[in-house]
């Protein structure tokens, strides 16, 4: 099977339709509520990590949260990293105003913002 490099949602699923792709499909959706802040993080980031080394994709749902610090952002883009590197994809769906300037610096997630289309099949 070839490694696949992935810049964005659509990249990653045509990469996975091609003939040669037999791996399993592995889809985790995370909704975390709340505020995070620096002190906060460290759950985040730990969910995340342990994440990225086994789903083919992560769908972090930003609909109940709030980014306080850029450490949160630094987690997201740790894992996206991650995820890509595999072939995979960390895709960010319902990313408000404040969550979309906190996610500004990413450039491995894919941020969506609150109220776009999403990807058929990804919890809204």
């Amino acid at each position: 099977m070839s490694i696949v490099t992935a810049g964005t949602f659509e990249d990653t699923v045509a990469a996975l339709a091609e003939p040669e792709h037999t791996e399993p499909w592995l889809t985790a959706n995370i909704r975390p509520a709340g505020s995070f802040g620096r002190a906060d993080v460290g759950r985040l980031r730990a969910l995340l990590d342990a994440l990225s080394g086994v789903a083919s994709m992560v769908v972090l749902d930003l609909a109940a949260v709030t980014l306080r610090s850029h450490h949160a952002a630094d987690a997201i883009e740790d894992a996206a990293v991650e995820l890509e590197r595999r072939g995979g994809c960390l895709l960010c769906i319902n990313a408000d105003a404040d969550a979309r300037a906190q996610l500004g610096t990413c450039r491995h997630a894919v941020v969506v913002a609150l109220g776009e289309p999403v990807p058929a099949g990804t919890m809204r």
